[in-house]
């Protein structure tokens, strides 16, 4: 099984540009497609009844869509031993934040327009592929430009320049993706940390002020001495931190964790 992710910042094209390599391996290759996303998305439906394919969608709500998926990706191969490539698209709304796995194929979709490449992290540096979207919007003296500030900060990315609205580079990713490696059965491993943080607003607070952040870091912190961190979902939640969050609001109990009760029965 190959496995994709294709990662980028809201608007740059990654949908776009994706329906048309679907299009392109749908009839060769078993395909499975995710879509994750924050709040409300359709591409899944879209994608699913135009190409025929099974595909769904995964909601992160108050959780960082990027760590979400992480947390999911493992769930997507044992439900999907069945195909041959699932392709997974992050919601990319962080820059710095970047579920890519050494084991699978990375690739950021970059607007042209969006900048200097040295304003991107692990998003764009840790990509395998890095296609560049919207170049027909500038000239070509300065699509060479960003090319080569591109380079500067990955300079093993092989760059493809694509259109989503034409569908240009999709036959050249489609054949990078035929190409990638098998994940096989070892470990997964992500190709860069994810950053962390742990404080009372991690832990839900929404008043500013140093007090009451401090008290509800403790409260948190003494909540996770006891929770397995396993993000389980047993509970009801997609992660400790999430039911951490709402035992704080009182809207759960501790006790819903059903490794909690284990540890009070021992």
């Amino acid at each position: 099984m190959k496995f994709v992710i294709f990662a980028g910042t809201p608007g740059s094209g990654k949908t776009s540009i994706i329906k048309y390599i679907i299009n392109e391996l749908k009839d060769n290759f078993k395909l499975f497609f995710t879509k994750f996303d924050c709040l409300h998305t359709s591409d899944d439906e879209f994608i699913s009844r135009k190409y025929k394919i099974p595909a769904s969608k995964k909601l992160a709500g108050e959780l960082c869509p990027d760590h979400y998926t992480a947390l999911e990706i493992p769930k997507l191969i044992k439900e999907n031993q069945d195909k041959d490539i699932i392709i997974l698209e992050t919601a990319g709304l962080c820059l710095r934040c970047s579920p890519y796995i050494k084991e699978g194929l990375g690739i950021n979709v970059l607007d042209i327009t969006s900048g200097n490449p040295e304003r991107y992290g692990p998003i764009l540096t840790q990509a395998d592929i890095v296609a560049i979207s919207k170049g027909d919007l500038i000239s070509q003296a300065e699509r060479e430009i960003f090319r080569a500030n591109v380079l500067k900060v990955n300079p093993k990315a092989k760059i493809v320049e694509v259109n989503g609205l034409t569908g240009e580079g999709a036959i050249d990713i489609a054949e990078y993706i035929k190409l990638c490696s098998d994940i096989g059965k070892e470990k997964l491993h992500l190709k860069h940390s994810m950053p962390s943080a742990v404080c009372g607003y991690c832990y839900g607070n929404r008043i500013i002020n140093e007090k009451e952040v401090h008290q509800r870091y403790l409260a948190g912190k003494e909540l996770k001495k006891i929770v397995p961190n396993l993000n389980c979902g047993k509970c009801g939640f997609k992660s400790c931190n999430e039911f951490i969050r709402a035992v704080l609001d009182k809207k759960a109990k501790k006790e819903e964790c059903p490794f909690i009760k284990q540890i009070k029965k021992k």
